[in-house]
């Protein structure tokens, strides 16, 4: 769906000014027709989206990269010059840099997957402000370095079950570890020095009586010929693209982690067969930890533990383990 958007943007014209109404150059998305692609005056995209009208009428959303408009009366023209009038929500990519285009494309088509040819109002909301959501996230801090994020995005690439890995990123901003399934986590520690030493939280270490945690470490070096960011989130996206559900979840948690840093940090690359070798998982019980009773007024301990002497899981006894574990263990 987003190499169809792109195709679809880039054959539209800049449309002309018109004395009355919004004018739009736009072309009907094959096989969803309640929507329309279109190009604004500026060359901006834009998604409309046809619905019944709404009485009560909704304020619009204005963020740094992203309107949302509702009800808002269009002149439409289409390529092959005839001429549409009627009323959209439109949801536009409100910065006129080309190069965030593509980006802003590809974000909407999962979701346009999702709600399907004939949305509901109230799925409408419901997808809209998740992609609010995430143009939001786009203004903060990053939660976790490049670095970080490429060695989650490598597990879950290199996972048995990277749909069922994904489904377990990142599921609530509070979580300590990096990945929860039932009573499964798993947390993905990188270094860029080739030892296993590794920045731990007691926090991370002390999982539920119930649960089980895995640490997963892996060797990650910056290399001018590696593999991107952006390069190993195309390739997870098209590995997830049969759930356009999933898929629009993946891109929310990828984008919420990066931040305001996302457009520097996709030619970030690294050595993807030196984490290839490098990826080992371990028990948690048998990382070195702090020992004793740890008074209650104390909090958020932090330390580094050496891995270098703890034996690894291997391959057939995490896929013994079942659920998330099973899933997470290296293909092949």
């Amino acid at each position: 769906m987003s190499t169809l958007l792109e195709e679809l943007f880039d054959s539209l014209v800049l449309p002309l000014e018109q004395p009355t109404g919004r004018s739009l150059s736009a072309v009907p998305i094959p096989s969803y027709e309640n929507y329309r692609l279109a190009k604004d005056p500026s060359g901006s995209p834009c998604l409309l989206l046809r619905q019944a009208y709404a009485s009560t009428p909704t304020s619009p959303i204005r963020l740094q990269n992203l309107i949302v408009s509702y009800g808002v009366p269009c002149i439409i023209t289409r390529p092959d010059s005839q001429q549409e009038e009627g009323t959209f929500t439109i949801v536009k990519c409100s910065n006129v840099d080309p190069s965030l285009f593509p980006h802003f494309l590809k974000i909407l088509s999962p979701i346009i997957i999702t709600l399907g040819p004939t949305p509901s109002a109230a799925a409408v909301r419901k997808a809209i402000s998740g992609l609010v959501d995430l143009f939001q996230a786009l203004t903060i801090p990053a939660r976790k370095s490049v670095q970080g994020l490429w060695a989650e995005l490598f597990v879950i690439r290199h996972s048995s079950n990277p749909s069922e890995v994904a489904r377990a990123w990142h599921g609530a901003p509070g979580e300590h570890v990096d990945f929860v399934s039932g009573r499964h986590r798993i947390e993905v520690k990188s270094s860029s020095t080739r030892t296993r030493i590794h920045h731990f939280s007691l926090v991370q270490l002390t999982p539920p009586v119930q649960a089980r945690l895995v640490v997963a470490s892996v060797f990650v070096e910056n290399i001018g010929g590696g593999l991107s960011l952006l390069q190993i989130t195309e390739e997870i996206r098209t590995i997830l693209s049969e759930d356009a559900a999933l898929v629009a979840r993946f891109d929310a948690v990828f984008y919420a982690t990066l931040g305001a840093s996302w457009m520097e940090a996709m030619e970030e690359r690294f050595d993807s067969e030196l984490a290839f070798e490098s990826l080992q998982f371990f028990d948690s019980v048998q990382v070195p930890t702090i020992g004793g009773s740890i008074p209650k007024s104390v909090g958020d301990i932090r330390f580094t533990s050496d891995l270098s002497a703890v034996p690894p899981i291997d391959s057939a006894s995490l896929r013994t383990a079942g659920g998330l574990f099973a899933a997470a263990a290296r293909a092949g």
